[in-house]
């Protein structure tokens, strides 16, 4: 059986794997990120540094100064590294 794969799928596999990416690469230079999770209505960020990956439940921990959080990685939209 063919699969034949829409731009959509292909536009999500690609912004997966770079989010996937970003990720390896924010724990790997240990960078600050700017995180953008789905939410209810509208999509938010959170800045701090990706200290863990938690591969069992699917989950990032974001820190920063003030606060720390666990993130579900599905409900991760993008990730984008702080160069300085």
């Amino acid at each position: 059986m063919m699969m034949i794969h829409t731009d959509s799928t292909d536009r999500r596999s690609r912004q997966h794997e770079e989010t996937i990416r970003s990720l390896a690469v924010a724990m790997f230079t240990e960078k600050e990120a700017i995180v953008t999770v789905r939410g209810d209505s509208e999509a938010q960020t959170i800045q701090g540094r990706i200290t863990k990956l938690d591969k069992e439940r699917k989950r990032i921990k974001i820190e920063n100064a003030f606060e720390y959080c666990w993130i579900d990685f599905p409900d991760v939209t993008g990730i984008e590294l702080i160069l300085d």
